[in-house]
């Protein structure tokens, strides 16, 4: 499981456990109380180049230790990106490995993920 794999990382959400019923199979992770990314920048409006940066920066870490760890998220948006806290400098913990894969080695691939191209050989 990839957010097995993952867990332990800066700004990637802890992944606690898993238990299967009957009908269901029920993943527990960290509690972020402090909502989407999405809504948080939707209810500012703007945010200063600092804090801009701030964000991006921790959105970048994310994409490094994915791909470090040989993994692609393949759906990074704001909306996948929790706040820890209602705080004004909450950390960011990314969200929603659902469409998430390792990366083969030994294969040409194009990663795209927020803007960025990397290639791997």
């Amino acid at each position: 499981m990839i957010l097995e794999h993952l867990t332990g990382q800066p700004n990637i959400v802890e992944f606690k456990g898993a238990y299967e019923d009957r009908v269901n199979v029920n993943l527990v992770m960290e509690f972020c109380s402090g909502g989407e990314l999405f809504d948080r920048i939707t209810a500012r409006g703007s945010y200063s180049e600092k804090e801009a940066a701030k964000i991006g920066r921790q959105i970048v870490n994310v994409v490094h230790v994915c791909h470090f760890m040989g993994v692609m998220h393949r759906d990074l948006k704001p909306e996948n990106f929790l706040l820890v806290s209602r705080e004004k400098d909450s950390p960011l913990k990314a969200i929603d490995f659902g469409l998430s894969v390792f990366i083969e080695q030994g294969q040409f691939q194009i990663l795209y993920e927020i803007g960025i191209f990397v290639f791997i050989f």
